[in-house]
């Protein structure tokens, strides 16, 4: 049967779903039409339960519609996933029915399938989805990746129950393992056609495991959905002779050999060989029905023998790392205690600084595991970049470097809003149209770049693109439109370029579909500040526009000095200090209308009174009597006025909890040598307490 139809209205459905906006009820509701012609679609095929299925996205959508913005971020890109597993489901339902796994049987209750066994196989069928849509033809190292993704999968596999997956992995391990060896041993090369191979294999799995699902649901095995094992043990063959590149044994001779064919069968494949060379001896023995691709593959399994690599691994819960963490830190103090403690034996001293070292060296594992590649999260920018591209009707390339550049795994889906927010942003508001792009002598294709890389205790993340810029007249022109600004200011070109980040301010002429739909620039900044970062932004007008973002490497620790203001010790994160010094009589002054400044290499800096921001006391300090710390933060600089320095160290970050977790000025609190508790000063946050005053 074949569903041609439904299909095609249901990619036109992925293909919108990544361009809605959850914020934009308009957006969201061109998705309902659709939605109801695959609904009638399946029941007017007697398609019950996919019919169901749809009417349940259905309810989801209408769900996002009512509540807009206080949707999780990831909900539509999950619908997208449901809506493409739906229809690959469709289209190897129209396929040759046989080898049928499940037939209408209820599950017993010692064959129940754990759901999250199936969520750990559906995590790693996407991460291999992700990095076969990333593979460029000609890189053969990505595609030991993809070979060590699959292994992976057969092991999951074989914890799961025998009458569910259990009969799919034993049928097609063998082609499997042999793909695993052949890639172990470099005689891989990879073009388009093994691309589509994998990606269709990868599709039939997803389709398995969402026959299985289903039947989780209704408690059933569902009679009328199919995977058919001859096609993915096809596919699987066809890559094999596909990425082969290089025998040991000629092949040929031992399809002779084998007598599965007669030397002048070879002779003939060579000769079209010599005529067509980026063709395999395999390929075209294939194409010319002188051999089965069972055969083939036999003889390839042959020429191969290259041992198993066994990669050992546990899988571990993310609340237990993030316990392991925090028990490190506890550690970590417990230690620092310690060492306080006894400073006056020398030889305890020093037993206590070697265990201070095993005690770091196990904190720094322990972070490390939080830590996972930002590859995952880059991966979806392409089909994004693709799609805007097409529907812009701009072309537009996306480049990536970095991915491999590792980040704790909590800031992963906190990162994905923002950066297809700015993606958005580029496609549409920056790379120009091109007919505009020649017209500028610019190459008709515009261009994004991705980056990733560390820098020092810090993940730096950069989206570029080389399109109009930003327009610093339009910008200053809408700020003293708006108020945000009274058009007196000397701005640098940062500050200038920062007011786009302001609530509701756009220099867009007309809202479009692909950006400017009501989640702006703002959410974006408040989303990146929420982990601790933020949001620079470097643009010339003709030329292109860089966004910077900036966040620590990891939530859990920070390296701060430690410093007292009156009673109450504070910690300031060491990344936002740039000097600390006894200010003499001249280097403090009152300017009218600004305040006390300090002088700092030649320009003057607004001093802030900590005790006056949290109220610790009344007193004004005499600024000679006492010490400032300047402190940056977005490029803008302010001096702390505190009592005193006592000593810099690395603090693990605790929540306050309750209400004070939203306190403005404050990131948390941290447990000092003593016992006691610190508090961690957001510097910003001060910062923005200072200005609205």
């Amino acid at each position: 049967m074949s569903y041609e139809n439904i299909i095609a209205t249901t990619e036109r459905l992925a293909s919108e779903l990544i361009l809605s906006d959850p914020a934009q009820p308009d957006s969201i509701k061109t998705l309902l039409p659709i939605l109801k012609s695959i609904h009638a679609q399946c029941k007017a095929q007697n398609l019950l339960s996919e019919a169901a299925q749809i009417l349940k996205v259905r309810h989801i959508v209408d769900a996002i519609i009512k509540d807009g913005p206080r949707v999780k971020s990831n909900l539509l890109s999950n619908l997208e996933m449901v809506v493409t597993d739906f229809s690959t489901k469709l289209k190897n339902m129209g396929e040759k029915e046989s080898n049928t796994l499940f037939v209408r049987k209820r599950f017993q209750s010692d064959d129940q399938p754990q759901n999250g066994e199936y969520n750990e196989l559906e995590r790693k069928l996407n991460e291999l989805s992700m990095l076969i849509a990333g593979l460029c033809p000609g890189k053969d190292p990505e595609i030991k990746e993809i070979i060590g993704n699959v292994e992976d999968l057969i092991d999951i596999s074989a914890n799961i129950k025998p009458s569910t997956f259990y009969d799919i992995s034993k049928r097609c391990k063998q082609y499997m393992e042999n793909l695993l060896d052949s890639a172990r041993s470099g005689d891989f090369i990879i073009n388009h056609s093994a691309t589509d191979a994998i990606l269709e294999s990868v599709d039939l799995l997803k389709h398995l495991i969402d026959s299985v699902k289903q039947g989780l649901v209704s408690g059933y095995r569902q009679e009328d959905d199919h995977i058919d094992v001859d096609i993915l043990r096809d596919k699987l063959k066809n890559i094999q002779i596909f990425l082969t590149k290089g025998e040991k044994e000629p092949l040929g001779e031992i399809l002779v050999r084998k007598n599965n064919l007669k030397k002048h069968d070879i002779d003939q494949a060579l000769e079209i060989q010599k005529r067509h060379p980026e063709k395999k001896i395999g390929e075209i023995l294939i194409e010319d029905k002188k051999i089965a691709s069972a055969q083939v593959a036999s003889a390839l399994m042959e020429q191969s023998a290259v041992k198993k690599r066994v990669d050992s691994q546990v899988k571990v819960s993310t609340q237990k790392l993030d316990d392991l963490v925090d028990y490190a830190g506890e550690l970590v103090i417990a230690q620092s205690m310690l060492r306080q403690q006894t400073m006056k034996n020398s030889a305890l001293s020093q037993t206590v600084g070697q265990l201070g070292q095993i005690v770091n060296n196990m904190q720094n594992i322990a972070i490390s595991m939080r830590m996972i590649p930002i590859k995952a999260t880059f991966m979806k920018m392409i089909r994004l970049v693709r799609d805007l591209s097409r529907k812009s009707g701009k072309q537009i390339n996306l480049s990536m470097t970095g991915e491999e550049t590792e980040i704790d795994r909590n800031m992963v889906d906190a990162l994905y809003e923002p950066m297809v927010h700015m993606i958005r942003n580029a496609c549409d508001h920056g790379i120009e149209s091109i007919q505009e792009r020649t017209a500028n002598n610019k190459p008709p294709q515009g261009n994004i770049d991705l980056r990733a890389y560390h820098k020092g205790g810090n993940i730096v993340i950069e989206i570029e693109d080389d399109g109009k810029g930003l327009d610093r007249a339009k910008i200053l022109k809408k700020a003293t439109a708006t108020g945000l600004i009274t058009g007196d200011e000397q701005m640098t070109d940062a500050q200038v370029f920062s007011l786009i980040l302001s609530p509701g301010f756009s220099t867009a002429r007309q809202i479009t579909d692909i950006s400017g739909r009501g989640v702006g620039m703002d959410v974006v900044k408040a989303g990146i500040e929420k982990f601790r970062g933020h949001l620079n932004i470097e643009s010339e007008k003709g030329v292109g526009s860089r966004f910077i973002i900036t966040l620590p490497l990891t939530l859990a620790i920070i390296d701060g000095m430690l410093v007292r203001v009156d009673d109450e010790r504070y910690v300031i994160p060491t990344i936002a200090i740039q000097k600390a010094f006894r200010p003499g009589p001249g280097e403090y002054f009152t300017v009218e209308g600004k305040g006390q400044m300090i002088k700092d290499r030649g320009r003057l800096v607004p001093l802030i009174r900590l005790n006056e921001i949290f109220k610790t006391s009344n007193d004004v300090k005499s600024v000679e009597q006492s010490l400032v710390v300047v402190v940056e933060s977005k490029e803008e600089r302010r001096a702390f006025l505190i009592d005193e320095l006592l000593g810099k160290d690395e603090y693990v970050i605790k929540n306050l909890g309750g209400n004070m977790d939203d306190i403005r000025g404050i990131a948390g609190g941290a447990i000092l040598a003593d016992g006691k508790v610190g508090l961690i000063l957001d510097v910003h946050g001060i910062f923005s307490i200072v200005s609205k005053k």
